[in-house]
């Protein structure tokens, strides 16, 4: 049973993150609790590197792990100290994820740096590609009409 409503909403929007990720053909591996980023991708080999692409994803997007960052606006007690505070840059997390209009939608890090949250509505949308190395579970087998067409 979940008690909290927007541990709800935050639940659904990741699922509809991960299930437009596998649409385009990747794995997405949710991340431990605390982590910096919500999902993990591996994009596969490029350049003789794998590389893996970490997501954030919000309800309503920011550029930073609290609202207001850099201010004094959430403290863990009463006079307390303020919460630890970061930027998803900093944390070199490639993309924000978030729901517009029922649409999952993307923001490159290169995009969003440190910019406030309603930059989010002209900010241009990175274009999650699709995997095209995705094959049927048979491969089509290539015929070979002669033995040396087969050895090329």
């Amino acid at each position: 049973m979940i008690i909290n409503k927007s541990r709800q909403t935050g639940l659904y929007i990741l699922l509809k993150v991960q299930e437009d990720l596998t649409k385009r053909g990747w794995i997405a591996i949710r991340s431990e609790e605390e982590q910096p980023y919500d999902l993990i991708v591996d994009m596969g080999i490029v350049d003789e590197e794998r590389v893996f692409f970490t997501i954030q994803v919000k309800q309503k997007p920011r550029t930073s792990s609290r609202p207001g960052v850099g201010h004094d606006y959430e403290r863990v007690s009463v006079n307390g100290k303020s919460r630890n505070n970061y930027w998803y840059e900093d944390e070199n997390i490639t993309l924000i994820s978030s729901i517009v209009d029922g649409e999952v939608v993307y923001w490159h890090k290169d995009d969003y740096k440190k910019k406030k949250p309603i930059a989010f509505k002209s900010m241009k949308r990175y274009e999650f590609p699709i995997n095209e190395k995705m094959f049927s579970y048979k491969r089509p087998q290539q015929v070979h009409s002669t033995l040396e067409e087969f050895f090329e």
